[in-house]
C-alpha cells in the first residue's frame, strides 16, 4: 500500500499555484523513488494529475534548475506506462516489433528511453540513453513529454518539424500508434 501521507502530500501539493509547485516537486518526486509503480496501480488519478500540472509548466526551466527531478520524474512516467500497457490489450495488440529509442532534449539535460518487446508484449523506459538504439528523437523537453502524454501526436508533430528523428523512418511509423495507444490510457 502507498503511504497515505505521501498520497495526502502529493494531493496537497498539486493544488498549489505553479510556482509553488515547482518549489515543492523536487522533494516529492525524490519521496516517491521506489514506489512509482504501486503508485501508478493504487492511485491512477494522482499520476495523471502530476503528469497534467508538469504539462504546464516550462519543462525545460524546471530541469535546468532541477536536474536530478528530471530523471525522478522520467521515472513515474515510465512506470505509469508500463503498468498501463500491463493493464491494455489494445495497448499490447499495438506491440507488433522491437523497437529501441532515445530522447534527448534539446533545450534542457533531460535524456530518456523506450523500450518495446514484441515477445513479452511490454513497454519499459527511463532515464539516460541506450546503446545503438534504433530511433533518437531530439526536440524541447514539453514536445518530448507530449509525445508520451499524448499532447503532441507523433505523425503530426514530425510533420510539423516539432521533433527531429534519427533511424528508420519505418521504425518510426510502426513507433507512433503504440505511442498513441499509451497516451490514451493516462487516465483523465
Amino acid at each position: 500500500m502507498t503511504d497515505d501521507q505521501l498520497i495526502q502530500r502529493i494531493e496537497t501539493a498539486l493544488e498549489e499555484e505553479q510556482d509553488q509547485l515547482e518549489a515543492d516537486l523536487p522533494d516529492i518526486l525524490a519521496d516517491m523513488e521506489g514506489q512509482t509503480d504501486e503508485l501508478v496501480r493504487e492511485h491512477p488519478a494522482v499520476m495523471a494529475s502530476i503528469l497534467g500540472r508538469m504539462e504546464e509548466m516550462d519543462i525545460a526551466s524546471f530541469v535546468s534548475a532541477n536536474p536530478e527531478t528530471a530523471d525522478q520524474f522520467q521515472e513515474l512516467l515510465w512506470s505509469g506506462m508500463r503498468v498501463m500497457v500491463e493493464r491494455n490489450p489494445e495497448v499490447k495488440e499495438q506491440i507488433n516489433e522491437d523497437i529501441t529509442t532515445n530522447f534527448e532534449a534539446d533545450d534542457c539535460p533531460m535524456e530518456g528511453h523506450l523500450k518495446v518487446r514484441k515477445e513479452e508484449e511490454l513497454i519499459t523506459g527511463g532515464a539516460g540513453q541506450l546503446d545503438d538504439a534504433d530511433i533518437t528523437i531530439t526536440g524541447p523537453a514539453d514536445v518530448l513529454v507530449g509525445l508520451i502524454t499524448g499532447n503532441v501526436d507523433p505523425i503530426q508533430g514530425f510533420m510539423q518539424q516539432q521533433y527531429e528523428m534519427d533511424g528508420p523512418v519505418q521504425k518510426g511509423t510502426k513507433l507512433a500508434p503504440i505511442m498513441n495507444s499509451l497516451s490514451e490510457q493516462v487516465p483523465e
